[in-house]
């Protein structure tokens, strides 16, 4: 059976394969001709109508008794080409193809009864999604005194309302339920099942919906279910906002080169992002010298803050010194300029250490390092030469943890300038998620501490 579906989907697969055969880095006739493709590979969401018996209703909910006729009765064929027009039309530009999978015509003998058609396996179907649509909670209308608007309400039926939106205009709209990035990635699922039992009288057990999965695996909350993606999106707009701040400042010895995250909730890939936490000024007192906040000896113990882990590189300089402590305390100083200029210019609370700056904004501990990648060469253990005359160095824990901060990082890391996370974040929605399963998944398996670093 051929339906209008099915020639959008060759040529969706015409299209794609001219891109493989186009493309010189990819090996096309396997990916093609070798490779198999199921609908759950192809697609991004895919459900099943289980219970087909349903679909006589459908029939008579649709009035398609001439069709089913034409059909000798096949109320599975009937019925096939309005679900899938109903479908088009409500997902509409949420989905860039959907297909469907239809059992051959079965087979039997002269000398047994035909096969009910209830007895045919399930209908499958699949969703290509649009990643920029797909997960929008409102369905905009035409405005309440157009002619489309009676068709708009008959297609939502009780869902559709009337809304004023901030531009003024007034219009038919339905909006589904979700808050969190997560519960917005079964939006399409609230469509069909509403679209399928208002119009086909398919009840929501007869649907079978697989999507959006790997999200179960890493969802935390008892009120709101998330991912963390949200969490993580404000602390890269945190930092993104305090990048900008630091490549203005002026008065520094040394302009600012690159400011780069090294965290990796700035690369999406913490587990557990850290969260926005408010001080209880109550269970500290305040130090006389620096005054620096010390827990109080009689209340119970504060809440672990997160530090986020920000480099900040300097411009080059032929005065820098090759002695590890003088290294050292130019650093803190240069840490202690950092403090100063922060707390003058944006009023933040800072405090400076020989190792790295602390910076509290808007409720997240940012740790600013000022690196220098002469410190990482000096700090090597010489062995004497040997007999040969050759010297030998080898590196110490100190050495390997700045070489792994500063030259290991993964190359998608951000940065104010240009933010490859961000971009495969807008491509691929999922990409993120599978990395924290794995994340997740390799921690529990090897009894780690801590996640590693991606």
């Amino acid at each position: 059976m051929t339906t209008f579906i099915s020639l959008f989907q060759l040529q969706h697969e015409a299209s794609v394969s001219m891109q493989f055969w186009d493309n010189p880095t990819v090996d096309g006739f396997h990916s093609l001709l070798m490779t198999s493709k199921p609908m759950i590979r192809t697609s991004d969401h895919v459900f099943q109508l289980c219970e087909l018996v349903k679909l006589q209703s459908s029939c008579k909910k649709l009035n398609l008794l001439s069709e089913l006729m034409d059909h000798s009765g096949n109320y599975v064929q009937t019925a096939l080409p309005f679900l899938l027009s109903l479908l088009q039309q409500g997902l509409g530009q949420r989905i860039l193809l959907l297909t469907h999978s239809l059992s051959p015509d079965p087979e039997w003998s002269v000398d047994s009864e035909a096969p009910k058609h209830k007895a045919q396996p399930p209908l499958s179907f699949g969703l290509l999604l649009r990643p920029e649509l797909a997960i929008s909670v409102l369905e905009r209308g035409p405005p309440a005194d157009s002619p489309k608007a009676a068709e708009f309400r008959r297609l939502w039926g009780s869902r559709s309302e009337l809304r004023r939106f901030q531009d003024g205009a007034i219009t038919e709209a339905v909006v589904w339920e979700g808050e969190s990035i997560c519960q917005k990635r079964l939006v399409p699922k609230q469509i069909i099942t509403h679209l399928l039992q208002l119009h086909a009288d398919i009840p929501p057990s007869s649907l079978r919906y697989v999507g959006a999965m790997v999200d179960d695996v890493i969802r935390t909350g008892s009120e709101v279910s998330s991912t963390g993606e949200e969490e993580s999106l404000q602390v890269v707009q945190s930092y993104d906002d305090l990048s900008r701040k630091l490549w203005r400042l002026e008065g520094l010895p040394l302009s600012i080169t690159a400011v780069q995250g090294a965290h990796p909730v700035l690369r999406y890939t913490q587990v557990f992002p850290p969260v926005p936490l408010k001080l209880d000024y109550s269970f500290f007192e305040r130090e006389k010298t620096s005054r620096s906040l010390i827990p109080k000896e009689d209340k119970p113990c504060p809440a672990y803050i997160t530090p986020i882990t920000v480099i900040c590189h300097m411009e080059g300089s032929g005065k820098w010194p090759h002695d590890r402590l003088a290294i050292r305390h130019i650093r803190t100083a240069f840490h202690i300029c950092l403090g100063e200029l922060l707390k003058k210019h944006h009023n933040y609370t800072c405090r400076p250490c020989p190792t790295h700056l602390d910076v509290w904004k808007v409720f997240y501990l940012v740790c600013v390092d000022v690196p220098h990648l002469w410190a990482s060469f000096v700090s090597f253990i010489c062995s004497p030469p040997l007999t040969g005359g050759t010297t030998h160095w080898w590196s110490t824990s100190t050495t390997s943890s700045q070489a792994s901060t500063l030259t290991r990082l993964p190359f998608p890391s951000v940065s104010h300038k240009q933010s490859p996370p961000d971009l495969l974040l807008f491509t691929h929605p999922t990409y993120f998620n599978i990395l924290l399963v794995c994340i997740a998944v390799s921690t529990l398996t090897l009894i780690v501490v801590h996640p590693c670093h991606v």
